[in-house]
Order: C-alpha cells, then structure tokens, then sequence
C-alpha cells in the first residue's frame, strides 16, 4: 500500500474471515465470502477471503494470476465457500487464458459496472470497455466460475 498504515495482508484476512465466520457476517454483505480449499502438496485447508458476484451456476470471483489459493481449484478440485452465514459445497472452473478473461471480464463489467473501479475501468462515451483496459487486466488476473450443487 502507499503510504500510511497499513495491515499485513494475513493479518487483514484472518479478521476478515472471522467477522464472516461470525454471527455479524451480514456487516460485510453477500460480496464477500471465504473459500476453503485443501492444498494440493500440503493436504492442509487454506482459508481465503474473497469477493464474489452472485451467478445463475453460483459465483464468479477474480483474483491476482500471482496469488496461490484458486490454483487448489485447478482440475475441478472442489472447496467449501461461507457466505450470507452458509457453507456451500463448491466446484471451480478456472478461466485463466488471457483472451478468456479478457471476455469474461468484459460480460462481467457490463453486469456489475460498479466494480469496474477497482479494477482501473471506465466506460468510455459509448458504453462500451477500452480493450487495451481490458487486456491490462486480463494478463495480471484470472476468473473462479464456483459452482453451487
């Protein structure tokens, strides 16, 4: 983080987690949810706060291409994800091709253009995503596609 205080990233998502594993969970709302998932060289669960946009199949999450935890999804692999006060068994599928994410990224701005901010987004006078935007993004990020039952 530039300047100021800043919390250690294990320190801020262990007190993410708790307030979701809480009965004040619905402080932080439905967007946010921690998946475990169980490693796939130490066999221990790892558990993660995320972001994630409801779907008709589940839930789409984004995440760092460099962050470790969704590569314990890779293959089908499946996690449990508590949201809203639930635990809900879940399977990934893992969009991490660059074109493929470009694509997603895309449908997903559409959906949700309230989160395009925090990605650096911005529509331009037609509505419509700068594709060398979109492209910046794609290449440092992937898509978790949770599916639910």
């Amino acid at each position: 983080m530039d300047g100021g205080f800043a919390i250690s990233t294990s320190i801020g998502n262990a007190f993410i987690a708790a307030i979701l594993r809480s009965p004040f969970h619905s402080l932080l709302g439905d967007s946010f949810g921690v998946i475990t998932v169980t490693g796939r060289k130490t066999g221990r669960r790892i558990s993660t706060p995320i972001n994630l946009a409801e779907t008709a199949e589940g839930y789409t999450v984004m995440s760092y291409r460099k962050r470790t935890w969704w590569r314990n999804l890779i293959g089908g692999r499946g996690g449990e994800l508590r949201v809203g006060g639930k635990i809900i068994p879940v399977t990934a599928r893992i969009v991490d091709r660059p074109d493929e994410v470009r694509d997603g990224l895309k449908a997903y701005f559409k959906r949700y253009p309230e989160y395009a901010k925090f990605f650096e987004i911005h529509f331009d006078d037609h509505g419509e995503i700068p594709e060398e935007l979109l492209a910046r993004v794609a290449n440092d990020r992937v898509i978790i596609q949770l599916i639910t039952g």
